[in-house]
């Protein structure tokens, strides 16, 4: 059974972001998203412009998706599994025994949900009236070790933009590579 540090649910450009950037911290890490494939929400408009991504005035959000999953594919060894949702887990002993569907078992010490939408698999979230996951200043739920970035979640006076997810993703995985020294 494989060990991670973290598996993020969702391969939409927040979860993809967390990917490469935790692969840049050493964590070992597990992306799972339900599609056949990864890019999320931006490819629901593939030429939509992007005007909120740090690097580029304007892209069409199927480049910006495009060179994310290469980033991601090609210069990380962020496990990726598509077609892949939690079936079910438990947490015992500071660690999360987590059932794919798939039926393949694997444990993991944090958890990072980056679905976009929100996943009924975890009870007990704080949920709030827009149904968005409330997060502390650290991206982390009210459930230890649960984290929440991009459009699933929400703080006061949050901006909607794909560059805060990006930030998110990067506060996130910072406080698991803290949690690790």
């Amino acid at each position: 059974m494989e060990n991670f540090d973290a598996i993020i649910i969702g391969g939409g450009p927040s979860g993809m972001f967390a990917g490469i950037y935790g692969y840049q911290k050493k964590l070992n890490l597990l992306l799972i998203e339900k599609q056949g494939f990864l890019g999320g929400t931006p490819l629901t408009y593939p030429d939509k412009p992007v005007y909120d991504f740090p690097c580029f005035s304007e892209i069409k959000a199927k480049d910006l998706i495009n060179r994310l999953v290469d980033q991601i594919t090609f210069n990380t060894k962020t496990k990726i599994l598509t077609n892949t949702t939690i079936a079910s887990y438990s947490y015992k002993n500071n660690v999360f025994e987590i059932t794919l569907s798939n039926n393949e078992i694997i444990t993991a010490n944090n958890i990072i949900i980056a679905s976009g939408n929100m996943t009924d698999i975890f009870k007990n979230l704080e949920i709030n009236s827009n149904n968005r996951i409330n997060v502390k200043i650290n991206q982390e739920t009210n459930l230890s070790h649960i984290y929440a970035i991009g459009n699933v979640c929400y703080y006061q006076d949050k901006p909607s933009s794909m560059s805060t997810a990006i930030g998110e993703a990067s506060v996130a995985i910072r406080s698991i590579v803290n949690q690790k020294k």
